[in-house]
């Protein structure tokens, strides 16, 4: 992931820089920048998925940054590193597009806690769940669900420890088991989301502890602090790409591309929609493992 830090202190970009890499991001990229119009040349060049701005810089402040990539539509995210605590300021901020403003000195907990959701996809993974709720899919076919003995094969090639996939009675979204994880499934050609795989933080755990056989501490970590690192979220990849070449789409006689993974933090309406959905194509099971525990997930095509 890239990271771009705009501050006109040195001292503050060192510290940020290490703050990405204490919360366990030390495969990003990144790149300074002193103020807001240096910014600009490089976001317009390098594209960073996230910036990370000071407020009060020479000739173009923060406040100042992200209203210009607004207007450029340069699709950036953006939070803000300021002194400023005013809150009519605070909420010009926010008004103006900063995901996040973070007060000077911070606390590393502080830092991760605001960058988490950002870097799980959570905004992201909401908006693609919603456009899946209103896409036309003209396409006439009969998209075939993997089947328990597939997944559970292909579960046994990728997980260390036993782990289990098996049938269970339909069920609607717990949101005791916040947050989910949210896997989409789209076609080669035209990138439309076909299927969904839905995780509580249970299931989601199990799949993401299994790949790297994690301890039986970081399972329960996950669980008591509701939140998955990017290494099990990057675990949890590995096997939704797997489950995609299970799928068989025959209008185009293909399988299906894991399009991506998002961790979903909080209830929203799509999602319960989805969670109660009498789709004829649907598969509910439980996840289970004698290391680790016993989660839900669901599996089922989205088509309207």
């Amino acid at each position: 992931m890239k990271f771009l830090i705009v501050d006109d202190s040195l001292a503050m970009q060192t510290i940020i820089r290490r703050s990405l890499q204490r919360a366990g991001y030390g495969d990003i990229e990144f790149k300074l920048a002193a103020n807001g119009r240096e910014a600009i040349e490089i976001i317009r060049t390098w594209e960073p998925e996230v910036v990370i701005t000071d407020w009060h810089m020479p000739e173009m402040t923060g406040l100042d940054l992200i209203r210009e990539c607004q207007r450029q539509m340069l699709g950036i995210k953006i939070g803000l590193v300021t002194t400023e605590t005013s809150p009519e300021r605070i909420q010009e901020a926010r008004d103006a597009g900063a995901l996040f403003v973070l007060h000077k000195p911070f606390e590393q907990e502080e830092f991760r806690q605001v960058l988490l959701p950002i870097v799980q996809g959570a905004d992201e993974g909401e908006q693609l769940l919603n456009k899946t709720e209103h896409q036309q899919d003209q396409t006439s076919y009969e998209l075939r669900l993997p089947s328990l003995r597939a997944l559970n094969k292909v579960i046994d090639g990728i997980a260390i420890g036993n782990v289990h996939l098996a049938d269970c009675p339909r069920h609607a979204i717990d949101y005791q088991y916040l947050p989910y994880v949210v896997a989409l499934f789209a076609d080669h050609e035209h990138s439309t989301i076909k299927s969904i795989c839905i995780m509580d933080i249970r299931a989601a755990a199990v799949f993401a502890c299994s790949v790297t056989g994690e301890s039986p501490d970081v399972y329960r970590h996950c669980i008591e602090q509701k939140e998955l690192s990017k290494k099990l979220l990057d675990n949890i990849k590995r096997v939704m790409k797997l489950v995609g070449a299970l799928f068989y789409d025959p209008a185009n006689q293909q399988d299906l591309d894991l399009k991506s993974v998002h961790l979903i933090p909080k209830p929203f309406e799509r999602l319960d929609k989805l969670g109660a959905s009498e789709a004829d194509k649907r598969m509910d099971f439980t996840i289970a493992s004698d290391h680790y525990g016993i989660g839900q997930m669901i599996l089922m095509e989205v088509i309207e």
